[in-house]
C-alpha cells in the first residue's frame, strides 16, 4: 500500500470517527464516544504496524510503533484522570524520541533554540494558571519539556537532511505541540467544550501525519 491508497482508506475513516465522537459527547454518551476516539488513533497504531510488517519488520521492536500505542492508552486514560494521561503522553514522546535520536543524530545547533522557544511560548501561555497548580506544575513543566524536546528534533529535520518527506514529521509534530497546549490551556483554565474540535481535529492530523511518513 502507498501512500496515496493509505489515505484514500484512513482519511474517511478518520472523518467518520472524529463525527461520531462528537455526536456522542453532543448526546451525553461519554463512555461510547471515549470509544470511537481510541478508535480513531487506533488508525494511526495500525498504520505504523502495517507498514513495518510490509518491511518484513517486527513494529513491536520499534519505540516509534509504542509512540502510537502509547498515545490511544493515553486518549482513554486523559479523560479519566488528566495528570496520569498527561504523563503517559509524556512517556509516548519519549518513545518517539529515543526512536527519532536514533534515526537522526541531534543538532544542537537547531533543536535546543527550538527547544527553548518553545519552553518560552509554553510559559507565556501558562503564566496565570501555573502559580494555581501547586504540585501539578512541576509534572506539567516536565511533560511541556518532553513535548518541546519531540518539537525541537522534528521541526529542523527536512532542513538539515533536505529530504522533503520529513516534511511529514515537522508539521506532524508542530500539530502535536499545538494541539497539546490546547488541551492544557482548555483544562486548566476551564474552558469548557469550547476547544475540543479544533484539539481534536489537530490532534489526529499529527498522528495521521507522523504514521503516513512510514508509507512513503
Amino acid at each position: 500500500m502507498n501512500l496515496g491508497l493509505y489515505s484514500c482508506v484512513a482519511l474517511p475513516l478518520w472523518c467518520a470517527f472524529f463525527a461520531l465522537y462528537f455526536i456522542l459527547r453532543r448526546h451525553k454518551m461519554m463512555r461510547e464516544s471515549l470509544i470511537a476516539k481510541c478508535a480513531g488513533t487506533f488508525l494511526a497504531v495500525g498504520s505504523a504496524g502495517l507498514a513495518f510488517c510490509s518491511l518484513g519488520a517486527n513494529p513491536f521492536r520499534y519505540p516509534v510503533f509504542w509512540f502510537f500505542v502509547l498515545c490511544m492508552a493515553a486518549d482513554a486514560l486523559l479523560e479519566i484522570h488528566f495528570l496520569a494521561g498527561m504523563l503517559l503522553f509524556g512517556i509516548a514522546h519519549v518513545c518517539w524520541i529515543v526512536e527519532a535520536l536514533g534515526d537522526f543524530p541531534l543538532s544542537k545547533s537547531w533543536s535546543l533554540p527550538i527547544w527553548i522557544l518553545a519552553m518560552l511560548a509554553a510559559l507565556v501561555l501558562f503564566r496565570r494558571e501555573l502559580p494555581k497548580m501547586g504540585v501539578q506544575a512541576v509534572f506539567c513543566c516536565l511533560y511541556v519539556g518532553i513535548l518541546s524536546a519531540s518539537l525541537a528534533l522534528a521541526l529542523p529535520l527536512p532542513l538539515i537532511w533536505k529530504k522533503p518527506e520529513l516534511l511529514f514529521f515537522s508539521a506532524g509534530m508542530l500539530c502535536f505541540f499545538v494541539s497539546d497546549m490546547m488541551v492544557a490551556k482548555s483544562e486548566f483554565s476551564r474552558l469548557g467544550e469550547r476547544l475540543q474540535k479544533p484539539i481534536m481535529a489537530l490532534y489526529w492530523v499529527a498522528l495521521y501525519l507522523l504514521s503516513a511518513v512510514y508509507w512513503l
